[in-house]
């Protein structure tokens, strides 16, 4: 199975900014008191941040909502059930819906309380927003 950077590679209007140090990613883990998966951490090392069609994803080197901190923080802030351990990838837009990740990598949809599991990793996730923007 192809990497995560490979796979946004080859997303044809895929918009990056530019990619993240260690020291930087380091920082934002200090910051949310989580460790990224290893995907992320390569996603944010490559692009920063990025967006394609209707996928947002939240990233590094960036400032304001599409920051992974931020847009954590701001969550967490409004949401008493953020559970711990986890980061916004993706804010839907939609009712109150944020994709949320664990430290393990797993893709869940987070509404309220309501935690739902929707993949088993960011690649996963990654390959059905590519199905979804086609």
């Amino acid at each position: 199975m192809a990497d995560i950077v490979t796979m946004m590679k080859g997303i044809p209007d895929l918009f990056g900014m530019q990619g993240c140090t260690d020291e930087q990613i380091a920082e934002a883990e200090k910051e949310l008191e989580m460790k990224f998966p290893q995907e992320y951490i390569d996603y944010v090392k490559e692009y920063g941040c990025m967006d394609f069609g209707s996928t947002e994803w939240t990233g590094l080197n960036v400032e304001g909502r599409l920051n992974t901190v931020t847009a954590t923080r701001q969550e967490r802030s409004v949401n008493p059930d953020f559970p711990k351990g986890y980061f916004v990838l993706e804010d839907t837009g939609i009712d109150a819906r944020k994709i949320v990740v664990d430290e393990k990598g797993k893709v869940f949809v987070l509404q309220y309380e309501k935690m739902t599991a929707l993949c088993d990793s960011i690649l996963e996730y990654l390959s059905s927003c590519i199905e979804k923007n086609a």
